[in-house]
């Protein structure tokens, strides 16, 4: 037998090829990394345990050198290299700053810095960290209408006022640039454009660390909770990452310990907050594949669709879920659905001589069987609307569509979608039949489904997406849990 064709030395290259399909690529060689180690070094700061790397799935991040124990400090970033909004009063626009009326919010202090030290180029102190940023991003307000318009109705409806949010943002600061003018030979409507601002504003709600700061009067009440750190920032998302993080005040570092151990060279990951795959790719720009925090929003309309039209008490039941706060963020999770859109449907299902009792219904009291029954009856209807509406977009979009992408040919954050899986449901979660001489009360509803697209993610999204099936319908990062 020829050496390397037996079965012993097709065992170990298909173990050396799963490993490697795993382990991350060493990108500490590139410039911008070196320049990036040197600009650190000089501020106090060499990382002993993180390179940069490119991993499949994730993208870029940071790879553990050795192994890492539980407890570990995996990184102690130093005061002087993080930027925050006394860097840009220290600055040469901190007297701009001081003098405007009405004082400008810190989130837009940290952006006309990032804007203004972009322009500069090679002048600037802070270029080393302005070239490893992404160059776009994938957050719904960078997106195409025609591809926001694919999101689910509630995910649409939060880009849409996310877009007005930034907008407004930009437009409500014009003057303040203009005062700006002194400082700049061009002029500053074309170094402070929109998608300048755009970048910025982006960089800063994707990329920031929480620490909280003292008030000052030169800027306005909003918190000054947002810091750039570099290097760290390079750190993806999980959302069964173990970490503390925080500001130390007595080393003046901010500090990430890991509360598991880590191999070596795999990669280091934080979580950045138990938030669904709709919080996700707003903020970030991303969904997590696998997400326990995955879910389902339905919205107002979806609600009320498959209950009686001859309802005359309809409009006095919403007027109630709307003042006791029950007609938003009323979703279906992996175990079904939420108790607050039971508790939604059980009022809306309410009889007549029963609506006296809505008090008890919204503090979880059943009041009867066939209300409880007509309520998970809504729910397993709504349930299958999703997944009709799923599968309709999917096979619209999923045969002919491809996604063009900015940077290296990558899915937006690293994430591609995979194969709709037969016989699952939308998040996970096996719906199954409502049995003869169960309790009304628990979820059992019949659904057999064949919904789950994977999306493998948790990077941070440094690509602009075009269309994907993770972007329509109920799937499983956007709209089915796990979607």
């Amino acid at each position: 037998m020829k050496n390397g064709g037996g079965r012993t030395s097709r065992i170990r290259r298909r173990k050396l090829f799963t490993s490697s399909e795993s382990r991350g690529v060493n990108e500490s060689y590139k410039p911008e990394f070196i320049e990036l180690k040197k600009w650190l070094k000089d501020r106090k700061f060499e990382d002993t345990n993180l390179i940069p790397a490119r991993f499949p799935g994730t993208g870029r991040g940071l790879m553990s050198k050795t192994s890492l124990r539980e407890g570990q400090m995996i990184i102690s970033l130093p005061e002087s290299c993080l930027l925050t909004t006394d860097t840009v009063l220290r600055s040469y626009l901190g007297a701009y700053i001081a003098k405007w009326q009405p004082p400008p919010s810190p989130v837009l202090a940290l952006c006309t810095f990032l804007v203004s030290e972009k322009h500069a180029g090679d002048r600037s102190p802070w270029k080393p960290y302005l070239e490893v940023l992404p160059k776009a991003y994938t957050c719904p307000v960078c997106l195409e209408p025609e591809v926001v318009n694919l999101l689910p109705r509630p995910l649409k409806a939060k880009a849409r006022e996310q877009r007005t949010h930034v907008q407004e943002f930009v437009s409500s600061s014009r003057d303040f640039f203009s005062s700006l003018q002194p400082l700049f030979s061009e002029a500053v409507e074309s170094i402070f454009s929109y998608s300048a601002l755009l970048w910025a504003w982006c960089t800063v709600n994707t990329r920031a660390v929480y620490m909280e700061r003292a008030p000052r009067q030169c800027f306005s009440a909003e918190p000054d909770t947002c810091v750039l750190a570099p290097f760290l920032d390079l750190l993806n998302h999980s959302p069964d990452a173990q970490v503390k993080a925080a500001f130390n005040e007595e080393t003046r570092c901010y500090e990430i310990r890991t509360a598991v151990s880590c191999g070596k060279h795999q990669e280091v990951l934080i979580c950045y907050g138990p938030h669904d795959n709709h919080r996700l790719l707003l903020e970030y720009g991303f969904v997590s594949v696998r997400n326990p925090h995955a879910c389902v929003y339905v919205s107002k309309d979806i609600l009320v669709k498959y209950l009686p039209s001859t309802d005359k008490r309809m409009n006095q039941k919403i007027s109630i879920l709307e003042d006791h706060d029950f007609i938003e963020n009323l979703t279906f999770g992996w175990d079904g659905p939420s108790w607050r859109l039971l508790t939604a449907l059980k009022l809306l299902c309410l009889e007549a001589e029963e609506l006296t009792c809505w008090k008890k219904v919204l503090i979880g009291e059943i009041i009867s069987d066939t209300n409880e029954k007509a309520s998970l009856d809504i729910a397993q209807k709504i349930c299958h609307y999703f997944i009709k509406e799923s599968k309709a977009v999917l096979q619209k979009n999923i045969g002919g569509w491809r996604s063009e992408v900015l940077e290296e040919g990558r899915s937006p954050g690293g994430w591609q979608s995979e194969v709709l899986e037969e016989g699952r449901s939308p998040g996970g979660w096996k719906s199954e039949v409502l049995e003869e001489g169960r309790s009304p009360g628990g979820w059992r509803s019949e659904i057999k489904v064949s919904a789950e697209l994977a999306s493998s993610g948790g990077s941070r999204a440094e690509s602009v997406p075009g269309l994907s099936p993770c972007f329509c319908g109920c799937w499983q990062s956007l709209g089915f849990p796990g979607l």
